[in-house]
């Protein structure tokens, strides 16, 4: 339990200091570290032991983070459909060079995690363009910062103390026993009111207000926390799937990175995605 508090609390100013460095190389270090570790870690959890999958995993992962992060600021004009299809050629062509050891699930398996999470997971980075494009302020970054890590973490923390104060009814029993409707709900509201009151404060720190309405702000904190659960949801399916407790053990108390980036990296996709359709009608 100690352990899991220091890495709680350590995590924590983790956070905090992301947010408060948000226009240092620090968002950048962690986005790439996080991302490639998660990959890793996935990978092992499907049982892959080709060392060459791993690794070219790893780099393209390294790459599309690169491409997707700095190719519209620095105009990088490179193929990405003629690279996509020699990596995947590439990773491919291990199911024959490696017949009977390395599967052809392996390495589908390993090129889905190449792609969706090193994407989803530089879309803290991409938001940042919106910066230099002069649609929000850097204070609105920060701000949206807090909105992707606290939809997903608060939330998990309010439906935890919601849970564990009124939960009955099981949301997905066969994958996650402890989790409840009712803690679900907390979870949701919990959620919601501290992006709103963040926004709130963002609005009267700015010198000027955020481009997208409170209002439709709002209607989208509420769906945060639900895509937040779908991430946790999912990531203890693929557990359950393959008969693991925790992606690793690196986090004391906690597991790996990817137990800890699992709603985070559908939230700050999502958070992405939404924008990029809202700032277009609002701004």
């Amino acid at each position: 339990m100690k352990s899991r508090v220091i890495s709680g609390v350590s995590l924590g100013l983790l956070g905090i200091a992301l947010i408060i460095f948000a226009f240092s190389p620090l968002p950048d270090i962690i986005v790439y570290a996080v991302s490639l570790m998660s990959v890793y870690e996935l990978i092992r959890s499907f049982g892959v032991k080709n060392k060459a999958v791993y690794v070219l995993s790893i780099l393209f992962s390294a790459g599309l983070i690169t491409y997707e992060s700095y190719g519209s600021r620095f105009g990088f004009d490179v193929p990405v459909t003629q690279i996509v299809i020699v990596y995947c050629m590439l990773m491919l062509s291990f199911v024959v060079i490696d017949f009977g050891k390395t599967r052809f699930e392996h390495v589908g398996l390993s090129m889905l995690s190449s792609f969706i999470l090193p994407y989803s997971l530089s879309c803290f980075l991409q938001m940042r363009n919106y910066v230099d494009e002069g649609v929000i302020t850097r204070g609105h970054y920060r701000y949206l910062l807090w909105f992707c890590l606290a939809g997903a973490i608060l939330t998990d923390t309010f439906a935890l103390f919601a849970g564990v104060k009124f939960g009955k009814h099981k949301l997905s029993p066969r994958v996650s026993p402890k989790k409840t409707v009712e803690g679900a709900i907390g979870g949701m509201a919990g959620g919601a009111f501290v992006i709103i009151v963040a926004l709130l404060i963002c609005n009267a720190v700015c010198y000027k207000p955020f481009p997208v309405p409170v209002w439709a702000m709002l209607i989208l904190s509420f769906f945060v926390p639900c895509v937040g659960m779908v991430g946790d949801l999912v990531a203890s399916a693929i557990k359950r799937n393959y008969g693991i407790k925790d992606f690793s053990n690196l986090i004391p108390g906690h597991g790996g990175i990817m137990d800890r980036m699992d709603s985070i990296s559908f939230v700050v996709a999502f958070v992405y995605g939404s924008l990029a359709v809202l700032f277009k009608i609002f701004a």
